[in-house]
């Protein structure tokens, strides 16, 4: 498959995502904002899913120690287990490969969610750099589903898989 036709199924899916978001109803958020017809509950959950899929992507060679903490700040139960226990690993090969990753949520729909836990759908692009990309980087496009649950009156991710 070619570039062009990558890009374009890399484009359509978005469409089609979000599209899928709206027709089930799902509360849709873009850019780095926060609709402000979210009851208070959605925004609280918004927040915290765009800053841990924010974190999760977020890579600097130079500098990978703040950045694993932020997404364990964010984490929780399993998936805290899991990220920690890849800690050496995800630092030595951003630095190995000379890593950088500049991510953006393009779009965010709230979907299950009750007192203590949510699920959320997470559209983001990331400007990637490594040694095979060159200086001018490679767009990356990513689809997340966060699963997170209430703690001491924050939401944690418990779950984060990427989807298609």
């Amino acid at each position: 498959m070619g570039v062009r036709a990558r890009s374009w199924l890399a484009g359509a899916l978005v469409v089609v995502l979000v599209g899928l978001l709206v027709a089930i109803g799902l509360v849709v958020t873009s850019r780095d904002t926060v609709d402000a017809d979210l009851t208070a509950a959605q925004r609280d959950v918004a927040a915290a899913a765009r800053a841990e899929a924010l974190a999760f992507l977020t890579v600097d060679h130079e500098d990978m120690d703040p950045l694993v903490d932020a997404v364990l700040a964010g984490a929780t139960g399993d998936f805290a287990e899991q990220y920690e226990a890849q800690r050496e690993t995800l630092v030595r090969e951003a630095v190995r490969t000379e890593a950088t990753s500049v991510p953006e949520v393009v779009a965010l729909g709230v979907g299950d969610q009750d007192a203590d836990s949510a699920t959320v759908l997470v559209a983001a692009n990331s400007t990637v750099t490594n040694r095979g990309t060159g200086a001018e980087g490679q767009v990356r496009y990513y689809r997340l589903r966060l699963d997170l649950v209430r703690e001491d009156g924050r939401w944690l991710t418990d779950n984060l898989q990427f989807v298609r």
